[in-house]
């Protein structure tokens, strides 16, 4: 007999996605929507005792993404980006502020490799905080400590299963759960919980058991994609027939060797600007490199083989610095 599924969804909000019914449940654990390998501890071990092509281009290495230190929030130009390491953004659009993945300092048994932008202190009026899964470089407890003593009001918006966690350590936080392809909207911002292709897992019991996503804003007349940790599979196709082309794409592109490895759950550059075409996105950005030293590749790997790849393919990107502000317009 095969294994009994259930769907699961926040029947309090909307759903995008026509005939959607939830996202699937097997044995009380979210799954992916295609086959996916999980890797266990055999390979795991597999992976650390072999021998790492790059080794010793890594222990040579010094390099650090470039940096803008930005002292204020103050004079920030309407709608706007800023990149402040790995996976963490702040975000300014449709009057409404948010932070995606917020990691301001080491992270268990990892050293923050650059440096961070910004003191976390100038972060105010605060609207929503945006978790796309609960690994340790994208959930950290102490930078959501630092966001909510500064914000009290903030909303959390995240994947089912979430809330218990996050309300065992603020007891009072807002935290609102969604599945896959249901959206929020909030004075003209909507902003969507999407597929991803990656896995939940905090300690030894609760694999599986926090929805993972990616999310994409739309307001203002602007849109963009955030992908979270992804590995590359269909999903990406279907981001243009559900909302048009994004303005800006937010994608993965680090810890990405040994692919044998890596590819389930992250993509390379290359597959970052392969999704980045099928969404049709008019400007990709970067993320997931050059902070954490995650896997096999020096840090300086990812952006160097991105740009020359977004070249040869003439694909419009752009590379912030750390800090520095992106205005965001409107690119079609």
């Amino acid at each position: 007999m095969g294994e009994h599924i259930s769907f699961r969804r926040n029947e309090g909000l909307i759903t995008v996605k026509p005939y959607w019914k939830g996202n699937p449940v097997v044995k009380g654990r979210f799954v992916n929507r295609q086959p996916h390998t999980t890797h266990g501890i055999g390979n795991i071990l597999k992976w650390r005792f072999s021998p790492n092509p790059q080794r010793k281009e890594k222990k040579r290495e010094k390099w650090e993404p470039s940096l803008k230190y930005l002292h204020s929030l103050e004079n920030l130009p309407g709608d706007s980006l800023v990149w402040l390491g790995h996976n963490s953004f702040f975000m300014q659009i449709a009057g409404k502020r948010l932070m995606f993945d917020p990691v301001f300092g080491n992270i268990p048994f990892v050293k923050r490799r650059s440096k961070l932008p910004v003191d976390p202190a100038i972060f105010k009026n605060i609207d929503y905080l945006l978790l796309s899964h609960d690994h340790f470089d994208h959930l950290d407890k102490k930078s959501i400590a630092c966001l909510y003593k500064n914000n009290p009001h903030m909303k959390v918006f995240c994947g089912l299963g979430m809330e218990e966690l996050l309300k065992g350590w603020f007891p009072d936080l807002a935290v609102i759960e969604a599945g896959w392809y249901q959206q929020i909207e909030d004075n003209g911002l909507k902003i969507t919980f999407l597929p991803a292709q990656h896995w939940s897992k905090r300690s030894v019991h609760d694999s599986g058991q926090r929805l993972w996503g990616a999310f994409m804003l739309q307001g203002n007349g602007l849109s963009l994609y955030y992908s979270g940790d992804t590995g590359y599979s269909k999903h990406f196709t279907e981001i243009p027939e559900l909302f048009g082309a994004p303005d800006y794409a937010l994608l993965g592109i680090g810890a990405y060797k040994p692919r044998w490895f890596m590819q389930p759950n992250h993509i390379s550059p290359y597959d970052s600007l392969t999704a980045s075409t099928e969404m049709q996105a008019s400007i990709t950005i970067p993320m997931h490199y050059g902070t954490f030293d995650l896997s096999d590749e020096p840090l300086s790997d990812p952006p160097k083989v991105f740009a020359e790849e977004a070249r040869r393919r003439n694909i419009p990107i752009a590379l912030p610095a750390l800090g520095e502000i992106v205005k965001l317009e409107k690119k079609k």
